[in-house]
């Protein structure tokens, strides 16, 4: 699974790392490079950072995403444990969320979670396309065989001499 973690933390990031083991972890330390490169970088699973260097906030960017039509899931990871906190973050379009320090058995298990969830959604994907090429076949006629347009004896010089050339 592919793990797009935006934080400005390298020491979160590192964490995060050794924890998801197995799984690619793609790190961002603002929201304006995570938007920018998140076709390129096609997570299966983003966390999210609350609090980020440069002018978007981690809510602002789960906004951008969503507005743009992105599904992908997204935990918000903050430092920001207050009350309502939990709240905003669900309420701008994240998934889940975790407090800082990171909860180590909960991350593991979100991780796990979504890691599933990414493994049945893609073959759920195989499935309907192989059933959309096995259509295909079937309502395809099969071409006919015909016979061939250049009689053998029609040909002046023999394949095995040219081959013997």
């Amino acid at each position: 699974m592919r793990i797009l973690y935006v934080e400005d933390n390298q020491a979160n990031v590192y964490l995060v790392r050794r924890v998801a083991l197995g799984h690619e972890v793609i790190n961002h330390i603002d929201g304006e490079q995570a938007i920018a490169s998140i076709k390129a970088d096609n997570p299966d699973l983003i966390l999210m950072d609350i609090q980020l260097a440069g002018p978007m906030s981690g809510l602002d960017v789960v906004r951008k995403l969503r507005e743009e039509g992105n599904e992908t899931p997204i935990i918000a990871v903050t430092a920001y444990a207050m009350v309502g906190d939990r709240e905003k973050c669900l309420a701008a379009g994240c998934n889940e969320y975790l407090a800082k320090p990171l909860p180590i058995t909960q991350l593991i298990g979100l991780i796990k979670k979504y890691s599933e969830l990414t493994d049945l959604r893609n073959t759920q994907e195989a499935e309907a396309i192989a059933q959309a090429i096995n259509e295909v076949a079937e309502t395809e006629p099969a071409p006919e065989e015909t016979e061939s347009p250049v009689d053998a004896d029609d040909i002046e010089t023999p394949v095995s001499e040219v081959a013997d050339e």
